[in-house]
This record gives structure tokens, C-alpha cells and sequence, in this order.
């Protein structure tokens, strides 16, 4: 019971003095004393004494910051690993999608994200991965369907429903799709709808899948806004919706209620550079968004959509993560608790979270040789489809172009921005390859590899010629996957994966600096934008429009599923 300290009769276990007050409910500052104790926060106002106390010498008092949307994964790093990293940042929970970890090991995925969690300075809030496959024409480790996401939730694993990105089968009706929806039993359910306007939109509403991350537009915000929808504002590496969705807010600051600012994947290089929610405050007031509604949008919104009970706010009765910063401009964060326990001072963790352990193994699929990797180009045909990339979206076009041909075989065209991807199936250990090609990376000479490939991760490689194709696919393999690049036999830089071929449980700055090494080696080969290696794993996530290659060859969902490489 702690009404006692609440009245004051009782000294609190700690005593913020002398912070301004970041109230997200009434939106203002307000000078005054926090009190905690046994994890929550007791009392907010004058006259109450502590046991500990921390004079905030007028600096901004914040409650703990809340990414509503997060595949962990795509960091690159463990969970413990990860809360490294953010937790000195002020976050405090994450809402997190494990649903690559579910693609390349199932069940067995999710329940070892769950277990490396636990005991870490920030709560997780796991979904149960809804898509997994994200579509008919992706090969995972084990499809789960609604009695798998069934047994999470009533294990307690699994907090609410991950993404929906199966939209077409949601709109038609599909059984299979409707009976996870009934699997999460009123739990909040997480959308995913680019470009799903009208009625189609309607139709996809009506599930309760309200908060989407994939809303690229102004006028597409607006509409899922009016039709009940929540608005996911995505600041993330390879996607930065942020600047296109903020007039939604600057035009009419009650909207925060609905709106929240989220990452979907990020990078280590990312996370190192520009923060993690802390960033995306000082991004969003670099827009001319007001900084308490900013704050709003990161903190409260994100735990009353996700029905967080007394998170994201300072107020009595509400848990006790707060995060002390210079200003909510700047969003420098100097001091951190968690359930009113000091977890990070000054960048740093006070304790570091021990050695991650998994479960799990990883396939190794057959070699690749040259001859699998070819495309002959038959006479009858004149075009072939070809990838649209385009830096800084996940939407990619379907191309119809001419293609170069030589001794029979359609091969890459450098001089026109047209290279050769390679997609080889890993999670069944079948080896099937797919061929397609890309335009708009900019890659000149040499190959760039990956086992991150959404969301399936099969491995893929981009490159211009066989032999740096060939050695790109054989270092993966024989590394259990990673990040590659390469010119012919020799490598240019590296960073290996071995947990799923999705994480490192090294040090984030070790992983960074690899990942640096990585990208500089593919602008080195010409491929342009912050983040190419990510640009590159999200060329066989088939649910984003339009062409995609999956080990199942071209999908275009938009136009029915598998695409022909060649077209009349």
C-alpha cells in the first residue's frame, strides 16, 4: 500500500526536486517534486521528503519513451545488446515485432526473443507475429498459423498482434486470416496498409487493426485518421515518413491523441548516430512540431493505443519511468530510472545486461553455381521486368525494359543502373534461386550480400558479374549469414550474423563499425542512399508494392502475385 507516502506521512524511497515536469496529459511544464517508491510514482507536487534525493536543478523531467513499433531485429542486435543501446537514451519500452526471428526459426524465434528479454532495464511488449509468411509467395521455417498465436498468448509470451501485412487476404475475407485476428481475443492488433484507401480501407478497419506504420502520405494519414485509424509516424533508417506526416499534427496538435512516432527498423549505424526515441524528438521539433506535443506522440499515445496501464506519463500511480534531459529540443537524456531505480547516468548503463543465449539453428543451404544463376534470353521475348528502386522508400515500381543480352544470356547493364539480384531460399534448406534484376541502386562493379531479406531472409545478393555474385552466396553460407561485400574472390568487408543470420551479440559499437565498413565498401561500388544494405533487404518483402523477388521468383501482389521475368 502506498498511501503513505502519497500523503506525505511516509518519506518516498527517491525524490526528483527542482525538475520541470514535462506533463504530457495537460500539456505544460511545471515546476515540482516527484515522489517514488516501491516502483511507482507516489506523489507529484510540493512538501514531500525522501529517503534519496536528486536535485534536477531545473533541467526537464520526461516519462520513459515508448517505440511504438520495432522489429529488434533489424538493429542487428540482441535484446540485451539493444537495451545497451537505448535505454541511456530514455527509452524506456519498445513495442516489438519479432517476426523475423519467427521466419527463420519459428515458435522457437519468438520464445528466445522473449527469454533474452527478460531482466533487462526496459519492458518489451512482444506481438505475436501475424504474417508469418508475410505472404503465400514467401518460404519461412514454419508457417504459424492462429492455434501457434494462440498458445503464445495464453503462455504469456505474446502481448498483442503483430502486424498485419497480409492486406489483400484481410480485405477478401480469408478465413485464415480472420481466425488470428479472433486468436488475439481483444488484444490490441497492430495494421499494416500501405496505400489502402476507399472502401478497401473500410474493409480493413473493420478488423480493429487501426495503428499503421505504413501511411506514407499527408492525404493517406488523413484518410485512415477520419476513418478511426491510428497514425504511425515511421522514423526509421531505410524508410523516414516523419517530414511528409508532420503537418498532420503542426496543422491541428489534437491529432497527437491518434498519432505516435515509431521506428519500424533501424540500423546500429543509425541508433549510433542519430539516437533512438531521443532522436526522433529532436527530429520532430526540427519540424516545427511543439515539443510537448512531440513528446505526447513518443510517451502516452503509444501506451493508451497498446493499453500500457499507467505508462507514458508522470503522475501518481503511474510506473516510475522517467528519464532526466537538458530540454526537450535537444532531448540530451543525463539520468534514467526505471521503476524509480537508476539504470543509466550519463550515456551509460549502470549495470551491464549479461550474455544472450538462443535457441535455434540455422540451415545451411546447398552451393550456388554459375549455371543456376543465369538467364537465357529466349527470342520471342523483348523486355523483361526489372525492380524500381527508389532511395530513401520500402514502395519499389515494376519496370518493363529492354534488356542487355550477351552470348545468349540476359546479363547485368551497369551503364544503365540495371544489375543482376539473386534471391536463394535458406529456411527449409530447399536452395531454390530466384533471378531477377534492379534498377535505381547505382551499383557500378563487385556484389553486396545479405541474410537479412524481409521478411522471409532468404539470402540475397545485387551484383554485376557471376564471380562476385557466386563468392557473395558462398560466403554467406558458409558463415551462417551476415552482411558481404565483394569484387570477384576478393572481400571487401563484412559483418557476420550468427544468430538466425539477423543478429551479433557483439558490442553495438562493434557492430556498427562493421556495418560502416560495409556500407562504405558499397558506396565504393556506386550504391547510393544512408543505409544500402538495408535498401537492399527489403527488395523481397513482397507485401510492400509494387515488384518484389522472393525465392518464388517476381511478386507483384497488386497484380495478382508471381510475375513472369519476361513480358512481350
Amino acid at each position: 500500500m502506498c498511501l503513505p507516502f502519497a500523503r506525505g506521512d511516509a518519506p518516498a524511497e527517491l525524490i526528483i526536486r527542482q525538475a520541470r515536469v514535462a506533463n504530457v496529459f495537460s500539456l505544460e511544464y511545471e515546476q515540482v517534486d516527484v515522489a517514488v517508491a516501491k516502483g511507482i510514482i507516489v506523489g507529484v507536487g510540493d512538501g514531500y521528503e525522501g529517503i534519496e534525493t536528486v536535485d534536477a536543478c531545473g533541467k526537464v523531467l520526461i516519462p520513459g519513451m515508448i517505440d511504438g513499433h520495432l522489429h529488434v531485429e533489424s538493429t542487428m542486435l540482441t535484446p540485451g545488446r539493444f537495451a545497451e543501446s537505448v535505454v541511456p537514451r530514455g527509452t524506456s519500452a519498445v513495442i516489438a515485432d519479432p517476426h523475423e526471428m519467427a521466419n527463420v526459426w519459428g515458435r522457437a524465434g519468438i520464445t528466445s526473443m522473449w527469454e533474452n528479454a527478460r531482466d533487462l532495464p526496459m519492458d518489451f511488449f512482444w506481438g505475436a507475429s501475424s504474417c508469418v509468411p508475410a505472404s503465400d509467395f514467401e518460404t519461412c521455417r514454419e508457417p504459424l498459423e492462429a492455434a501457434a498465436l494462440t498458445d503464445l498468448f495464453e503462455a504469456g509470451i505474446c502481448h498483442h498482434l503483430g502486424e498485419m501485412m497480409n492486406f489483400p487476404a484481410l480485405i477478401d475475407g480469408e478465413d485464415a486470416v480472420w481466425d488470428k485476428l479472433a486468436a488475439a481475443k481483444g488484444r490490441p492488433l497492430t495494421a499494416h496498409s500501405p496505400r489502402v484507401s476507399g472502401k478497401e480501407l473500410c474493409a480493413y478497419l473493420l478488423s480493429g487493426c487501426l495503428a499503421d506504420h505504413e501511411t506514407t502520405t499527408y492525404a493517406e494519414g488523413l484518410e485512415k485518421m477520419r476513418r478511426g485509424g491510428w497514425i504511425m509516424l515511421r522514423a526509421g533508417a531505410a524508410a523516414f515518413d516523419l517530414p511528409a506526416l508532420a503537418p498532420l499534427v503542426k496543422e491541428n496538435p489534437a491529432r497527437s491523441s491518434r498519432c505516435m512516432v515509431v521506428s519500424d527498423d533501424l540500423t546500429p549505424t543509425a541508433l549510433e548516430a542519430e539516437g533512438h526515441m531521443d532522436g526522433k524528438m529532436r527530429a520532430m521539433c526540427r519540424l516545427g512540431i511543439d515539443p510537448l506535443i512531440a513528446l505526447r506522440m513518443v510517451t502516452l499515445t503509444p501506451a493508451e493505443y497498446f493499453r500500457l496501464p499507467r505508462r507514458g506519463g508522470i503522475a501518481p500511480g503511474w510506473v516510475a519511468d522517467m528519464a532526466l534531459v537538458d530540454s526537450l529540443e535537444s532531448c540530451r537524456v543525463e539520468q534514467v530510472w526505471k521503476g524509480g531505480r537508476l539504470v543509466a547516468r550519463n550515456g551509460k548503463l549502470c549495470s551491464k545486461p549479461g550474455k544472450s543465449f538462443f535457441i535455434g539453428t540455422t540451415t545451411s543451404p546447398p552451393p550456388v553455381d554459375a549455371e543456376s544463376i543465369r538467364v537465357v534470353a529466349p527470342a520471342d521475348k523483348k523486355k523483361i521486368r526489372v525492380i524500381g528502386w527508389n532511395e530513401g522508400s520500402l514502395l519499389t515500381e515494376s519496370l518493363c525494359l529492354e534488356p542487355l543480352i550477351e552470348k545468349g544470356y540476359v546479363v547485368a547493364d551497369p551503364a544503365q543502373d540495371v544489375v543482376k539480384v539473386i534471391v536463394q531460399e535458406r529456411n527449409r534448406n530447399t536452395g531454390r534461386v530466384a533471378v531477377g534484376f534492379v534498377k535505381g541502386l547505382g551499383l557500378k562493379f563487385g556484389a553486396l550480400g545479405a541474410s537479412v531479406a524481409h521478411d522471409a531472409h532468404p539470402y540475397i545478393v545485387a551484383g554485376v558479374d557471376e564471380p562476385s555474385i557466386l563468392r557473395a552466396l558462398a560466403w554467406l553460407r558458409e558463415n551462417g549469414g551476415g552482411l558481404v561485400a565483394c569484387v570477384g574472390e576478393r572481400i571487401l568487408a563484412t559483418l557476420p550474423l550468427p544468430i538466425g543470420g539477423l543478429m551479433s551479440d557483439s558490442p553495438p559499437e562493434e557492430v556498427a563499425a562493421a556495418l560502416r565498413n560495409v556500407d562504405a565498401a558499397a558506396l565504393e561500388m556506386g550504391i547510393s542512399g544512408a543505409h544500402p544494405c538495408m535498401a537492399l533487404s527489403f527488395l523481397s518483402l513482397s507485401v510492400i508494392p509494387s515488384l518484389k523477388l522472393t525465392d518464388q521468383g517476381y511478386v507483384d501482389l497488386s497484380r495478382g502475385g508471381l510475375q513472369e521475368l519476361f513480358v512481350d
